[in-house]
C-alpha cells in the first residue's frame, strides 16, 4: 500500500465559535500547534500564542493576520515557570480572562535506552509535561474565579502504547493524560474541562526525522487503516472541538487521532 501523506480532507468551519472568548495556544508557533492557533482564530477567537521560536512565531502571526485573524504573541520557554507567569499575566492584563488554553508545546529525543542520559530525560520531561504543568497552575486560578474554561492538553497514542527507544517521550505524554484526567476530577464542578488529543503520526518538525526512515515507514506500512500519515490539520478539528462550548459534557477524555493506528 505505502503511506501516503496529503491534506486534511476540506474542513467545515464554524463560524464565530470562540467569538468574545479568548484563547492560548502554548506551543502555537508551528506543526500541530499552528493548525489549531489558525483554526482558532479563524472561528474568531482572541487569539494568544507563546511559543519559545520567536521567528516562526512572527511568521504565523503575519500569515493569521492577513486571513482576517486577531493574534497576540508573547515569547515563552515553557520550562521557566516566571515566563508562564508574565505570560499569563499579560495576557489577563490584556483581557481580563482566559478561556481556552490549549498546550501543544513538545519536543522529542529518540535513543535507545541504554543510551539515554539524565539530561536527555529532563529536556523531554521538562518541555512535554512539566510545562505543561506550570501553564495550567498559572490558567486554573482565573478559569476558577471566572468558574468556566477548557484546558486540552496535546498527549499522544504513546500515552497509550509504548514505542522503543522513546523512553522519555513514553512517560512524558503518559503523564500528560494523566494530568488532564486529574484535572478533570478536580476543577469539574468550576465549569472547567480538561480533555487531551492523542495524534498518532502527524507529518511535523518532530516527526520529519523519522518519517525520511524507510525502515520506520516500513513498520507504520499497514499500521494506519486509513493509509497516510496525518498533517496537522487533521488534529485541529478534534482539538478545537473540546475547547470549544460542544464539549461541555466531555471531561477527562483522552481522544486519539491516528487514523485507526489504535483501532
Amino acid at each position: 500500500m505505502g503511506i501516503q501523506s496529503s491534506p486534511a480532507s476540506a474542513l467545515q468551519f464554524i463560524p464565530n465559535r470562540f467569538a468574545n472568548q479568548v484563547a492560548l495556544v502554548v506551543g502555537g508557533a508551528q506543526g500541530i500547534g499552528k493548525a489549531i492557533a489558525a483554526r482558532l482564530a479563524r472561528e474568531r477567537a482572541s487569539l494568544v500564542i507563546g511559543d519559545i521560536d520567536e521567528k516562526m512565531m512572527d511568521r504565523t502571526q503575519g500569515e493569521i493576520v492577513a486571513a482576517g485573524g486577531h493574534v497576540r504573541t508573547i515569547p515563552c520557554d515553557v520550562r521557566k515557570r516566571a515566563q508562564i507567569r508574565r505570560m499569563v499575566d499579560q495576557i489577563i492584563r490584556w483581557y481580563g480572562r482566559i478561556d481556552v488554553m490549549v498546550y501543544v508545546a513538545g519536543v522529542v529525543r529518540g535513543l535507545p535506552f541504554e543510551k539515554t542520559e539524565e539530561k536527555d530525560w529532563d529536556y523531554v520531561l521538562d518541555v512535554n509535561l512539566k510545562g505543561a504543568f506550570l501553564a495550567a497552575r498559572a490558567v486554573v486560578p482565573h478559569m476558577i474565579k471566572q468558574r468556566s474554561g477548557k484546558l486540552v492538553f496535546m498527549a499522544s497514542t504513546n500515552s497509550w502504547d509504548a514505542e522503543a527507544e522513546l523512553a522519555p517521550y513514553n512517560a512524558s505524554k503518559a503523564g500528560i493524560f494523566l494530568l488532564a484526567k486529574t484535572l478533570a476530577r478536580e476543577l469539574g464542578h468550576y465549569g472547567i474541562n480538561s480533555n487531551a488529543v492523542g495524534p498518532g503520526l502527524i507529518r511535523t518538525r518532530l516527526s520529519e526525522p523519522f518519517i525520511r526512515d524507510p525502515k520506520f515507514i516500513k513498520k507504520y506500512e499497514h499500521l494506519i487503516p486509513v493509509g497516510r500519515i496525518g498533517v496537522p490539520e487533521d488534529v485541529a478539528g478534534p482539538a478545537t472541538f473540546l475547547a470549544s462550548r460542544e464539549a461541555d459534557y466531555v471531561n477527562g477524555v483522552l481522544l486519539f487521532v491516528d487514523g485507526g493506528q489504535l483501532a
